[in-house]
């Protein structure tokens, strides 16, 4: 049984978070996520056709500080190493009005971004370090489980932290 969820929360891991929305003029749409210290960020977005629009992609810290910040009306890419944990704003503006359109004109735009191990090139790693099929699989489950170590210390550290605020709660 231990077996199975450690091999779920492994194939969990791996997801990539991809997401596709309309952005009007004027407005602006984030992109909620909580990411760990010390973790690579990476993402990837386009602008589906009809390019109308110019949007601006600002990425924000948990303390609301500029991290990176593109505006662009081709695909781009961006990557970022987080250096504190908490909630990391993916933030799309059109902030400046284009005159020859039309008010309620919209564009579409698809995001896609990974953190954490799914960010890793592990062919470009391999490389690198001269690594063959096998040891760039043992590499890569190696910061798997790194990665799980680390995320079950944060879990019971927040666990820990919630049991003295009940328990402060409780006694008066």
């Amino acid at each position: 049984m231990q077996l199975k969820n450690f091999l779920f929360i492994v194939c969990l891991l791996g997801i990539v978070t991809a997401i596709q929305f309309d952005i009007g003029q004027r407005e602006e749409k984030c992109i909620y996520e909580e990411i760990e210290h010390d973790s690579l960020v990476t993402g990837d977005f386009e602008l589906m056709e009809p390019i109308l629009l110019h949007p601006q992609i600002i990425v924000y810290n948990p303390q609301k500080q500029i991290i990176a910040k593109k505006e662009t009306n081709q695909p781009g890419k961006l990557a970022f190493h987080t250096d504190q944990t908490g909630d990391y704003h993916f933030c799309f503006t059109t902030k400046r009005p284009q005159p020859n359109l039309l008010s309620d004109t919209i564009q579409r735009i698809s995001f896609n971004y990974k953190y954490g191990i799914a960010a890793r090139d592990y062919e470009d790693i391999a490389k690198k370090e001269h690594l063959g099929p096998l040891e760039r699989e043992i590499r890569k489950m190696q910061d798997q489980v790194l990665e799980i170590h680390t995320d079950i210390l944060y879990a019971k550290g927040r666990e820990e932290a919630m049991r003295n605020t009940n328990g402060k709660t409780f006694d008066r």
